[in-house]
């Protein structure tokens, strides 16, 4: 017998690579590799130390760099570049102590949630020490009768209460906060009482004509004029020149200069009358004149009062001029500075209307109109036109004189204003022809420089000067915001406030309401009581049973 072929893949005979199978499937199985999870594990949590280092180090990195978004609709939260100046401005860097301000309220989520953001924005920027505190009145009775005996003050309105004083003006009346009470005597008491300042909540923004909602915040406005006087501590005076000025409404409501008065003591200035025809020089600590709606003509030796004061280093003069009244020695003074009152009443015809409440714009490119120049205003009553004369002579005196208001196209300045029917006269008649396509508007405001105003070491000798051909425009019902703003920016140029000069408008309250129809709140209801909470729990029994199995 031939022996057998052996197999062609194994090279042996099949006998034995049975055996060979046999074998394999009665050895026992090999033991898987056991994982090192020690080792997985310190891998992990080198990772998660790394992690934990990199985050440190990238907060360390930008610690410095913190930069805070304001994401609402018309950058609510975001302050104007006049209160950035200010908060970061010489006033508050060499202000010695912490100013604290004091929110004093009852729970109100909208004012309150507004304020708290506000007053941080103002808290960050401040180049001085600021500390925000909010007291409730209803949780903080203790705490706000503790205020109530310390600042004497009647704190049973909703309002914020300003201390501004320095560290030394607590040290030397022995009445730091938590201590004692304000000194009762009068001349301590008022001294620290020029840098407390108390501002009523309402008065921060403006309510809508039914009560119902705020239609506008004016909170930022009225935070930054309360914090300079604060700041400031005792006020500014500028004088009232009442024996020329137009001091009775006439019947015609409250007088311009009383609105003119709230302007100045809202900037921590205050209006004192002055007579001018008691021959007494004008006061040393004049910080400003203010002649409104100039009525009665000067004398000669009065004349020669205003030109002392006009020549003294860093004076300040503001005048509104009367169109209805005559005024010769007064127009002589102030020609010879480079402003002429015209005889005439800036006017328009529209639809065979002569029209003489006047438009104007704000001119741009002065200090006075900053951050709203190229503004459209209007102008209630009658105004007159101004002309700037003599402008090269006066430019070598140093003395500079510019328009800061001038009319809208179509406004000339008419000299036969007595009548109805009215026409453009090119040879009586100031300003351009209404037809003209070349526009040249009258003034209706100007402004004058004496000195050199540009030059940090001659700028605190400069005197100013603000002449207005209308007074009707401060009467209450006349003022518009951006006249406002005027006035204020005005105000704050003739005091030497520049970084001050400017607007603060308000902001529109961004008022979103969600309409739901009863419907629609009954299947909102059964959604979010009965639907939502039965999915999730059919969620977690499916995942339950796939665990168990």
């Amino acid at each position: 017998m031939s022996s057998p072929k052996p197999d062609s893949q194994t090279g042996s005979d099949p006998e034995a690579h049975s055996d060979t199978l046999t074998k394999k499937k009665n050895r026992p199985a090999r033991k898987l590799a056991r994982i090192n999870r020690f080792s997985m594990g310190s891998v992990i949590a080198l990772q998660i130390i790394l992690a934990f280092v990199c985050v440190c180090l990238f907060n360390y990195l930008t610690a410095s760099k913190h930069i805070r978004k304001d994401l609402t609709a018309g950058s609510q939260y975001t302050l104007s570049g006049l209160s950035l100046d200010f908060l970061k401005g010489k006033q508050l860097e060499e202000h010695d102590g912490t100013i604290k301000i004091f929110v004093i309220s009852k729970p109100n989520p909208l004012t309150t949630q507004r304020l708290r953001s506000l007053l941080e924005e103002y808290a960050r920027h401040s180049a001085a020490d600021m500390e925000i505190e909010f007291i409730d009145r209803v949780k903080d009775a203790n705490r706000l009768n503790e205020i109530s005996a310390i600042y004497r003050k009647s704190l049973f309105e909703d309002s914020i209460l300003i201390d501004a004083r320095t560290e030394v003006e607590k040290t030397a009346l022995d009445t730091p906060e938590g201590a004692t009470p304000l000194a009762s005597n009068t001349q301590a008491a008022s001294v620290q009482l020029k840098r407390i300042r108390q501002l009523p909540i309402k008065d921060l923004f403006q309510i809508s004509e039914d009560g119902s909602h705020i239609v506008a915040w004016q909170d930022e406005k009225v935070i930054t004029s309360y914090l300079l006087s604060a700041i400031e501590g005792k006020p500014r005076k500028f004088y009232f020149i009442v024996d020329k000025s137009e001091i009775d409404d006439q019947g015609d409501g409250s007088p311009a200069w009383k609105t003119f008065n709230y302007l100045l003591d809202s900037q921590n200035i205050t209006l004192q009358p002055y007579q001018i025809s008691s021959g007494e020089a004008i006061p040393a600590d004049a910080e400003g004149l203010a002649i409104i709606g100039l009525d009665v003509d000067f004398d000669d030796n009065e004349i020669e009062i205003l030109n002392e004061y006009w020549a003294r280093n860093n004076a300040s003069i503001f005048i509104t001029v009367k169109p209805e009244a005559k005024l010769v020695k007064i127009r002589r003074f102030l020609a010879s500075y480079g402003v002429k009152v015209e005889n005439d009443q800036v006017t328009m015809m529209k639809n065979g209307r002569k029209l003489t409440t006047a438009r104007g714009t704000f001119v741009r490119g002065n200090e006075i109109t900053k951050g709203f120049g190229d503004q459209a205003t209007q102008l209630d009553g009658v105004s007159r036109s101004l002309t700037m004369v003599n402008l090269d002579q006066l430019g070598s005196r140093n003395i500079n004189v510019y328009s800061i208001l001038n009319s809208a196209p179509g406004w000339w300045g008419e000299v036969s204003y007595q009548n109805d029917n009215v026409k453009y006269d090119p040879g009586k008649d100031n300003g351009a022809d209404p037809a003209s396509p070349v526009s040249r508007p009258v003034s209706i405001a100007c402004a004058v420089v004496r000195g050199k105003q540009n030059q940090d070491t001659t700028k605190h000798l400069t005197s100013k000067m603000i002449v207005i051909g209308n007074t009707h425009f401060l009467k209450p019902n006349n003022m518009r915001e951006e006249l406002t703003h005027f006035t204020v920016s005005s105000i704050n140029w003739l005091a030497g406030r520049e970084d001050l000069v400017g607007s603060i408008g308000q902001k529109p309250a961004e008022n979103q309401k969600i309409t739901i129809p009863e419907e629609q709140k009954s299947k909102i209801n059964i959604s979010v009581l009965a639907v939502l909470p039965s999915i999730s729990a059919f969620i977690g029994l499916i995942i339950w049973f796939n665990r168990r199995s």
